[in-house]
């Protein structure tokens, strides 16, 4: 992240020795001096210099500018500002200590604030290039982002060299997703700072949204090397390396970060998940609590009520609420801890998402099941409390003691029966997902599109049903003239529909998606469409999963490539139809 910083204290004497012999009488040798002091980072000493100069002329606007940049330096905001409240009292038209009195504010949060001043500099000073930054970053930091990236845009034609403006730009363009210009801005930034580290690290970050991730390593790499205690640069090549497979050294970049700064939550969290992707669990488990840490926003504590959290003993006579977390996958997955956690205690009380309810009815080891409900108070009284998902922790889940019995999620008969009489037909049935939900952050990678199962499509004696929700249902019709699938998932009110028809399918084939947990907590035939940067739960290299034992992975072998992954679905399926007979 980039820092918008002060106006560089100026002087005609940069060059004086710090052991002159300067008349101590002379404002202008002390002011000097604390310009020097403030130069070497010696902040209080610099302070004490600009103050002595101030005494000995107190109608100086620029020694109250200097000396606002130097309370700065030392955290003394409010006497900042009212040095530089003097500076523009003695000269009203004085730009930069408007400018700096923008930067003081910016540093507190006061970001329009931040604009006022910045405007009134640029009134006073029209190609004041540094001002239409600091405005910029202001601007940006309120979520105005045309405006930032306009000002941005005015701070560069007024000064073509501006290295943090091209910087700045870069960011913002690519957080709004011009991706490819941003990254031809920091490539600009670059070219005129070589050795600026943050330029590369960032510049790192956007190739890697292009997939370039080759490249994206590069430069990573090379803000390390300009700066060895880069901790963001170490945990983005952390990622990028994981995302390569190459999880020994993605481990090693997350502890250097961490190592740096022990607090580094982030860092943390994919340690954790690295872990957790090549199979070693019970390290992983214990970093996986990280996700718990406020500033990552993966999961909320919903009751902080001050009751104790679980941490796996006996609780018997006493009533456990273990509530949902993260997604509906994650929660078909870890709902198989639940009989568990009933054996080690009193009454368990299971609160979960509306679409979960009426599948996970009579779930074995669930005393209670209740809604989440976000605008009401939980009506259930409970002594102690935990997420599902700290279960694994909890029973030092390894990857040899998965509980992995399936099925462990039924169909509702009744619903069953009334989907098999609708599927009935000699054809061998496959249910299809092909898109997640588009706010998971990994969706681009995830997802594909209804056209890569056209190869299935025709395939003799195969019927494809769709299962998809959600806007990618669309495609359907969209394709409607390419791919024949029928859609049945416009019938599906909840995952007990879903279920019912599952229930009635040969085959379920699904990208990594709820539908992909369901068919497979359901024990039903299921093939798991892997990208090539997994989650942490299909680990690398396995074909087979063991969290569901009727499931097979078919992976990509290179970033992006679906084809490869449907010409080997396409072969395999053509095989097993024919195995079956259907025509």
């Amino acid at each position: 992240m980039f820092v918008v910083t002060g106006d560089t204290i100026n002087s005609n004497h940069k060059h004086l020795s710090e052991n002159m012999q300067a008349d101590r009488s002379n404002p202008e040798a002390i002011h000097s001096l604390g310009i020097m002091e403030y130069q070497k980072g010696r902040f209080d000493r610099a302070v004490d210099f600009i103050k002595k100069a101030i005494e000995a002329d107190n109608q100086k606007a620029q020694y109250y500018n200097t000396l606002g940049i130097a309370l700065e330096a030392i955290g003394e905001f409010n006497e900042a500002f009212l040095a530089y409240q003097r500076a523009i009292t003695i000269e009203p038209d004085y730009a930069e200590a408007y400018h700096n009195m923008a930067v003081a504010f910016q540093s507190q949060g006061q970001y329009v604030s931040a604009v006022e001043k910045c405007r009134i500099a640029i009134s006073l000073r029209p190609d004041f290039a540094q001002a239409y930054n600091t405005m910029a970053y202001s601007l940006e930091k309120q979520k105005l982002y045309d405006e930032a990236i306009e000002n941005y845009r005015h701070a560069i034609r007024l000064k073509p060299n501006y290295v943090e403006a091209y910087n700045h730009l870069g960011v913002v363009l690519n957080e709004q997703g011009s991706t490819l210009e941003a990254i031809d801005y920091f490539k600009l930034a670059i070219q005129y700072d070589p050795y600026y580290a943050e330029i590369h690290n960032n510049l790192g970050i956007a190739l890697k949204e292009q997939m370039e991730f080759d490249e994206a390593i590069v430069c990573f790499e090379k803000a390390l090397q300009l700066d060895p205690d880069f901790v963001e640069a170490h945990y983005n090549l952390g990622n990028s390396l994981r995302d390569e497979g190459r999880c020994e050294e993605a481990i090693s970049n997350y502890r250097q970060a961490i190592c740096l700064d022990p607090d580094y939550a982030k860092a943390h969290w994919n340690l954790s998940l690295t872990l957790l992707l090549k199979g070693d669990y019970l390290k992983g488990w214990e970093g996986y609590k990280w996700r718990r840490n406020a500033d990552l926003k993966v999961v909320t504590d919903y009751h902080r009520t001050g009751k104790p959290r679980w941490d796996g003993s006996s609780f018997e006579s006493q009533r456990l609420l273990v509530h949902y977390e993260q997604g509906l996958g994650d929660n078909i997955q870890f709902a198989r801890y639940l009989p568990m956690v009933k054996a080690r205690g009193g009454t368990v009380i299971f609160e979960t998402l509306k679409p979960l309810i009426g599948i996970l009815q009579g779930f074995p080891g669930v005393d209670e099941l209740v809604e989440y409900n976000p605008s009401k108070k939980l009506s259930s009284e409970y002594d102690v409390y935990a997420s599902l998902l700290d279960m694994p922790y909890i029973f030092g889940t390894t990857i040899e003691t998965i509980p992995a019995p399936v099925p462990y999620i039924y169909a509702d008969p009744s619903k069953a029966e009334y989907w098999r009489k609708i599927l009935a037909g000699p054809d061998y049935k496959v249910g299809i997902v092909w898109a997640g939900s588009p706010e998971h952050g990994n969706d681009r990678y995830r997802s594909c599109s209804l056209k890569c199962f056209a190869p299935l499509a025709a395939i003799e004696g195969l019927k494809l049903y769709g299962l998809q929700k959600g806007r990618a249902c669309r495609q359907m019709e969209e394709f409607a003239g390419e791919i024949a699938v029928t859609n049945i998932s416009k019938h599906f009110d909840d995952f007990t529909d879903t279920a019912a028809a599952i229930e009635n399918l040969d085959l379920v084939i699904s990208v990594d998606t709820s539908v992909l947990h369901l068919s497979g907590a359901m024990g039903k035939p299921t093939w798991a469409l892997i990208p090539y940067a997994p989650e942490w739960r299909w680990m690398l290299d396995r074909r087979d999963s063991p969290w569901y034992p009727t499931m097979r992975l078919f992976r990509q072998e290179r970033w992006g490539d679906w084809d490869s992954v449907f010409r080997h679905v396409a072969d395999e399926l053509r095989l097993t139809v024919q195995r079956k007979g259907c025509k």
